[in-house]
């Protein structure tokens, strides 16, 4: 008696699942050849052997040297994890303390100022490090701008996206222009607490005298 006939359409097996330690393993090589050698010294063959793994292995994962190298760098970190019930500030503060965390650490340190600079000189990999990381990233802080916004904390006539970029830039410059020292702890709370001020709804005898 054969077994039960299996339907078009049903579920399909197509190989062997991924494996998350050689996923890990991946991430971590390409990184590590990106902070030490550069963008030009992250080859599939290099990575592969760092790994441990072959270059078939990496290619069913990653067909080109972009996606691998993005993937790797979004590996870095990630947003934190939404707090119920928490405010507009707060949120803010968190969303900006993770990226000063992970602009911290030292392999990010060094991996993102070479990643600038590869981008240069090749817009495929910045058009995907923008889709695939910073773009799900600012839609975060654009959220919580807009509740912000909804509460009554900032202006009704807000452009959202001009506000993360007086929320991000300080950071961004602190962590890779003037690190010296690097921020601490305080500093997105202080940025976060003057650009609130800022964007503050005007008081009505503040308001242009309307023709």
């Amino acid at each position: 008696m054969t077994g039960p006939t299996q339907c078009p359409g049903g579920p399909r097996q197509l190989g062997r699942p991924r494996d998350p330690k050689l996923d890990a393993a991946i991430l971590d090589a390409t990184l590590r050849v990106l902070a030490d050698c550069g963008y030009t010294a992250v080859t599939m063959e290099a990575v592969a052997a760092l790994a441990g793994v072959g270059k078939a292995t990496l290619y069913r994962r990653f067909p080109g040297k972009e996606q691998l190298v993005v993937e790797a760098v979004a590996s870095l970190g990630e947003p934190p994890e939404r707090v119920r019930g928490a405010g507009v500030r707060d949120e803010l503060v968190a969303l900006l303390e993770a990226i000063r965390r992970k602009s911290d650490s030292s392999l990010a340190g060094k991996i993102f100022p070479r990643l600038l600079g590869a981008g240069a000189d090749n817009p495929e990999l910045m058009r995907r490090y923008r889709e695939q990381v910073l773009d799900p990233r600012r839609a975060r802080f654009v959220a919580v701008l807009q509740r912000g916004v909804d509460e009554g904390l900032l202006r009704a006539d807000l452009d959202l996206g001009y506000a993360v970029d007086l929320l991000v830039g300080p950071m961004a410059y602190r962590n890779l222009i003037r690190n010296d020292p690097g921020p601490g702890p305080e500093l997105a709370g202080q940025i976060v607490d003057d650009i609130l001020l800022a964007l503050a709804p005007r008081p009505a005898s503040h308001l242009p005298e309307q023709p």
